[in-house]
């Protein structure tokens, strides 16, 4: 499927995982706020605490990806498998 829109970045491909994994933690924060504020009235959409849990949250992503995936690295001792299970960019 192609996207609708397509942003060209002269960076890595490192980089490019990092703001892909970056951008799909926000996402997944965004929506799940704003279905929680829809079904609870008593929840405040974008409140202060929203916003200090998802920087958090990216803050974290940012950590596992630019510091611990620098110092460990899991790799499988079997053949590449044919059949994919993830998405192939990972």
């Amino acid at each position: 499927m192609k996207p609708m829109i397509e942003i060209e970045l002269d960076t890595d491909n490192y980089t490019i995982l990092v703001i892909n994994d970056v951008m799909r933690m926000l996402i997944i924060q965004v929506v799940v706020q704003v279905l929680f504020a829809m079904k609870n009235s008593s929840i405040e959409c974008f409140s202060q605490v929203f916003i200090e849990n998802t920087l958090f949250i990216i803050l974290g992503v940012m950590v596992y990806w630019l510091v611990f995936k620098s110092i460990v690295d899991f790799k499988s001792t079997k053949p590449d498998d044919t059949s994919v299970h993830y998405q192939s960019v990972y």
